[in-house]
């Protein structure tokens, strides 16, 4: 975890004369810095495992190595490679300040010390290392957000507008007279496909939303306690023109009065997204079952289907964010992979864990847990 600049600067120190280390924790002590020393190296490295420093005071001259060759293995360790580290030396030789640069030191303190000097060549580095940091992190922000943007106009302009320019072309049809309104089935098929291909755009508007939203860390999770058998039971009506059309039967078997602690947007966009996927996923004829199983303080919501079923070697593709896997489904149905993607995060936000059971040709299990409300008033 990086630290904040508010935070006072952690400096960890090794020098072999326990004199110098008692008058580097006076020092720096009083100068608003927190200090820790040693004057062992085994003991240096679990210091360092225990808190990284923002800056290293390393003496050249110990008994069992000498520090030239200590930051060298300083250096070794990734987590460790970008810590300053300034050398507290009595030489003053060019030789030996070289060799501390090429070694991977940024400073030289020579002994004794000088109070103003020291303190301003460690607040000098240690500013650096701040503002480096707070570059990488904002370079890195830039990245991520230019992969949203990226990421955003290849769904927009191509997984959006597929069913918007088909809606549109229907549309242009009736106008047109190609497609007679009065015809027999112009409300069974006609009307039932511009329905279907709006709800598929405005789904994928509203998962592209709570990506977005989400991605960008705006999306605000407040628990409170949640009735889990209505809101399935709300899904289900949502989502009743794709289940009738494919005489899919939808059963609840959330007993009622069943409360979980979570926020309700993101609930209901999860149970949203797993039942809309089982719908599209399941056959004509075919289940799907909303299923609640209990283990302590978690409980267990299971959305399973009959249909297809997921290749073993396919479902870390669907849980992968970065791999934008999607199929169509048994009525040729377009995906883009974005509703699990959400889920996945939305779970996470809810403090649990999005998982999936499969067996090709018998069917597929979403599964993810919540908290379970403590205490629900009547």
């Amino acid at each position: 975890m990086s630290q904040q600049v508010t935070e006072k600067p952690y400096i960890l120190a090794i020098d072999d004369e326990q004199l110098n280390l008692e008058l580097l924790r006076f020092i720096l002590e009083r100068n608003g810095f927190v200090f820790q020393g040693t004057h062992d190296d085994e003991h240096f490295f679990e210091l360092l495992q225990q808190q990284p420093p923002e800056l290293i005071l390393l003496d050249i001259i110990m008994p069992r190595i000498e520090g030239f060759e200590l930051c060298e293995k300083i250096k070794t360790f990734p987590q460790y490679k970008d810590i300053p580290i300034i050398f507290l030396t009595g030489k003053v030789n060019v030789k030996d300040k070289i060799k501390g640069f090429e070694v991977g030191g940024v400073d030289y303190v020579t002994k004794p010390f000088n109070e103003q000097e020291l303190i301003a060549r460690i607040q000098t580095h240690v500013e650096l290392r701040r503002a480096r940091n707070q570059i990488e992190r904002q370079a890195e922000n830039l990245r991520q957000s230019n992969a949203l943007k990226d990421r955003m106009f290849s769904i927009i302009g191509h997984d959006l507008r597929s069913p918007l320019s088909a809606a549109k072309l229907k549309m242009d049809f009736i106008m047109r007279g190609i497609i007679d309104p009065e015809s027999s089935d112009f409300k069974d098929k006609t009307v039932y496909e511009l329905l279907k291909t709006m709800d598929e755009a405005l789904n994928l508007l509203q998962n592209l939303l709570g990506w977005a939203k989400a991605e960008s860390d705006q999306i605000q999770v407040i628990p409170e306690n949640l009735d889990l058998h209505e809101i399935v039971e709300q899904t289900f009506r949502l989502l009743k023109l794709g289940s009738e059309h494919k005489s899919i039967s939808l059963r609840n078997n959330v007993p009622e009065s069943t409360f979980a602690h979570a926020d309700l947007n993101t609930t209901k966009t999860v149970l949203r997204n797993l039942l809309s996927n089982a719908i599209k996923f399941t056959p004509y004829e075919g289940e799907i079952q909303v299923n609640l199983d209990m283990e302590k303080d978690r409980m267990i919501v299971e959305v399973q289907d009959n249909g297809q079923g997921i290749p073993s070697e396919d479902i870390p593709k669907i849980l992968n964010p970065n791999e934008h896997f999607s199929k169509l489904g048994t009525e040729k149905e377009p995906g883009t992979g974005l509703g699990l993607v959400l889920c996945q995060n939305f779970v996470r936000k809810n403090g649990g864990t999005l998982k999936i059971r499969s067996t090709v040709g018998e069917g597929s299990t979403f599964y993810f847990d919540l908290p379970v409300a403590k205490e629900v008033s009547v």
